[in-house]
């Protein structure tokens, strides 16, 4: 339990300072760098996805090395691109709508392939698409979150933190009250009493985010209402997908915890979730 609350509170610790806006006020240069809010975030977010897709590529148990490389070669040009829209701050373009769009067809088809047609995923190059949508897209888009015409600012760590109430309460709702199963093939701890505590807490906090934080992008009690529905399917297609492979943890990054990829099942769904809510409210 100690180690386990050790390396959470780590985990917790470094998405506050690099996702927060603590410091828009600050910036440093060092060797002709300008290290500042956005910097800190961009580093964290690439670490994340480097882990999440190291994970991934074991978790699937390729059978050829050179797609474990293509799979990487491509996840990281999509990810190059996105970076190019971030340090200049040219997302949501309306010339990229379509483009967008198509993105976000090709992640959500990454999920239903998860649930509905998981033996697809047996092959090297059907793998290769699926890391690229179900990794690829989610990384790059959550670079769009926080960064539009205006400087950095904090959408990201309000997501982390609305989806860490939803896991929090639907686990404390459940223990306490959970009688029916949500989905006892893919995971018998998870109730329909759990599901629904942890909507009802998301939507608080969302309602507290939304009267207090004016700078934020968007109502905040309709993406909290979003996360609280998808940050449980995200969890559950990252555990449909152990199971098809039968493997019991993405990784040994996070002691007590497992791999990151587990820690971040949710937020690699609410990231497509919330950006296809703000590419609505752009052309509203």
């Amino acid at each position: 339990m100690l180690t386990r609350t050790f390396s959470g509170l780590i985990y917790i610790f470094l998405i506050f300072i690099c996702s927060n806006n603590i410091f828009s006020d600050f910036s440093y240069t060092y060797f002709n760098i300008k290290i500042n809010a956005g910097l800190l975030f961009y580093i964290l977010n690439s670490l994340f996805l480097l882990c999440c897709l190291v994970e991934c590529i074991k978790l699937l148990k390729y059978s050829t090395f050179i797609y474990k490389l293509l799979t990487i070669a491509v996840v990281f040009i999509l990810y190059y691109y996105s970076s190019i829209h971030y340090f200049n701050h040219s997302f949501y373009i309306s010339s990229l709508y379509i483009r967008y769009l198509l993105t976000l067809l090709l992640f959500f088809l990454s999920i239903v392939t998860i649930f509905k047609y998981s033996n697809e995923l047996y092959s090297d190059s059907s793998k290769l698409i699926f890391v690229l949508a179900y990794l690829g897209v989610p990384f790059g888009l959550s670079l769009a979150l926080p960064n539009s015409y205006r400087d950095y600012t904090s959408e990201v760590f309000y997501i982390f933190l609305l989806i860490w109430v939803s896991d929090s309460f639907a686990y404390i709702i459940g223990s306490k009250f959970g009688k029916r199963k949500l989905s006892p093939k893919i995971s018998p701890n998870k109730s329909i009493e759990g599901l629904l505590g942890g909507i009802f807490f998301t939507l608080v906090a969302g309602i507290l985010i939304e009267y207090n934080l004016k700078i934020l992008k968007g109502n905040w009690i309709v993406i909290s209402l979003l996360i609280s529905i998808f940050a449980p399917i995200g969890d559950l297609a990252e555990s449909k997908l152990k199971r098809v492979f039968k493997v019991k943890d993405s990784g040994k990054l996070m002691p007590g915890h497992g791999g990151l990829l587990d820690r971040l099942d949710s937020y690699i769904i609410c990231v497509p979730v919330v950006f296809t809510y703000y590419l609505i409210l752009s052309k509203i």
